[in-house]
């Protein structure tokens, strides 16, 4: 009996730990490469790819070895494989990032270089477990049946483990020295019977145990200037200081900044959201999607008080974050919702004055915010006269900021566009008002800067207005249908 029960634990044990490394490998990747279907498209084929390798391998050491222990000293490989992972993972993640720049398939190299070999050796236990098992030919298919049924639900139980309690509670480290452990362990139950004689296969489990406890245990002290790193299901986020300025990152990707001394936007690009006002100067609602550290909202908040602001993000980490180290306040006249920022339009009956998005940065877009349905929708909860803006922080020399941009223009009956000074960011305003010709918004701008006092001054920033010309052919209009987000931003990284 206890033999059996061993014999099961391994086989739901590393259908487990296989999943839950599979789930992790796209937070172990997107810092470096983003989290768009590259990525994602990426993990499923070398995962998908080690399983067949795994299963035509395991198949045939299992003919030539049809022994527990001998399956355990595989698991044991498996761990050790997963031991050098959690020493050199995420530096080699890095490395192969910086290796293949801009390649679309780099991805796929990362993937294959990092999470190929431990998948492999997990996938050989399946077969090897059927062939242990297999002690009536005729009921050899009722055998395979139970067994894959039993990997796969312990596959399941990884990718739950790892989708709500891991990811979200635990740093990458001790995530994968826990992975690590498990592996080791379930080596050891395999062997248990023969440990004699898979000495050197125990004692390197035994090792890999220790090591991985410290894993667990360990917690980097701060360098170059790191406050704070946190691994969410959505991205991994840092604070850094440099220069009297607090810099909040994602996924390698800069967000927002505050000064330290005054705490105020350090980023230009959060000054500019002030040139909404030009087009709808009684402004009393906005919505803001993608919080950030808060800039925009508190920024206008502080030259208008009575101005009442709902944020929007998908990742409830990041309000936490930016309370406590971007000095983020809701105030009387803030609420911050945690939902998806469509999701969010289409459950809701307000409406407001101002809706920006800021949500379009890094390798990492959701295409359903960029397109003609969600513009709809966006449309829907405008108040008449009412202003949406966004922000490109590619500018718009990239294939999909110009693909937004002509959304846009599809959408709405003017649109303006205010390159942001120092930086590549653009903000695009647009109305279903009647356009304002540019001496008409300079004149509204000198006229808003005697009853408020934006630093800069709105007559300053309007003069970043630009024109863009933009041919038809040139990159598609973004529907729900065809939004190919992650291809157009590679475009525009090359």
């Amino acid at each position: 009996m206890f033999a059996r029960l061993r014999f099961y634990w391994v086989v739901a044990a590393c259908g487990a730990v296989l999943m839950a490394l599979e789930i992790l490998s796209s937070r172990i990747l997107a810092p470096h490469f983003g989290n768009s279907v590259y990525v994602w498209g990426s993990i499923i084929s070398v995962f998908l790819a080690a399983l067949s390798l795994g299963y035509l391998w395991g198949g045939r050491l299992a003919d030539r070895q049809p022994t527990l222990a001998g399956l355990g000293r595989m698991v044991a490989f498996a761990a050790l494989v997963q031991g050098l992972l959690l020493l050199a993972g995420l530096r080699l993640a890095g490395m192969l990032a910086a290796w293949t720049g801009n390649w679309s398939a780099g991805p796929l190299l990362a993937a294959t270089v990092l999470f190929g070999p431990p998948s492999v050796l997990l996938a050989t236990v399946s077969p090897w477990a059927v062939r242990l098992a297999a002690r009536d030919l005729g009921h050899l298919g009722n055998t395979a049946g139970k067994l894959y049924a039993l990997s796969t639900l312990g596959s399941l139980a990884g990718t739950l483990a790892a989708t709500f309690l891991l990811i979200p509670f635990l740093e990458l480290r001790p995530i994968m020295a826990l992975l690590t452990a498990a592996t080791a362990v379930t080596a050891l139950i395999a062997m248990a019977g023969s440990l004699r004689a898979e000495a050197p296969a125990a004692l390197l489990c035994a090792v890999l145990i220790v090591l991985s406890g410290s894993g667990v245990a360990f917690a980097p002290k701060p360098t170059g200037g790191l406050v704070y790193e946190r691994v969410t299901p959505y991205q991994t986020l840092q604070v850094h200081d440099r220069d009297g300025v607090r810099y909040l990152e994602s996924d390698r990707v800069r967000q927002a900044a505050v000064d330290l001394a005054t705490g105020e936007p350090a980023l230009p690009y959060a000054r500019y959201a002030a040139l909404s006002l030009l087009l709808q100067p009684e402004m009393d609602r906005a919505l803001l999607l993608g919080l950030g550290g808060g800039s925009v909202g508190m920024y206008l908040q502080r030259q208008l008080p009575h101005l009442a602001v709902d944020y929007v993000d998908i990742d409830p980490v990041v309000p936490q974050v930016a309370r406590r180290y971007l000095r983020f306040e809701e105030g009387p006249r803030g609420r911050v919702h945690v939902v998806d920022a469509r999701r969010f339009l289409q459950g809701s009956a307000e409406h407001w004055d101002l809706i920006y998005c800021d949500t379009y940065i890094g390798l990492s877009v959701p295409f359903h915010l960029t397109t003609v349905q969600f513009l709809d929708e966006v449309k829907r909860h405008l108040e008449p006269g009412g202003v949406f803006g966004l922000n490109l922080a590619a500018g718009l020399e990239d294939a999909f900021s110009r693909s937004i941009y002509r959304t846009v223009r599809e959408r709405f009956r003017s649109v303006y566009v205010f390159r942001v000074a120092t930086r590549h960011n653009v903000l695009v305003l647009a109305s279903d008002d009647p356009e304002v010709d540019p001496e008409s918004l300079r004149a509204r701008a000198r006229q808003l800067d005697g009853r408020w006092r934006f630093a800069p001054k709105l007559e300053l920033l309007v003069r970043h207005r630009t024109e863009v010309e933009l041919q038809a052919e040139e990159v598609p209009v973004l529907t729900d249908e065809y939004a190919p987000v992650d291809r157009l931003i590679r475009l525009g990284t090359q």
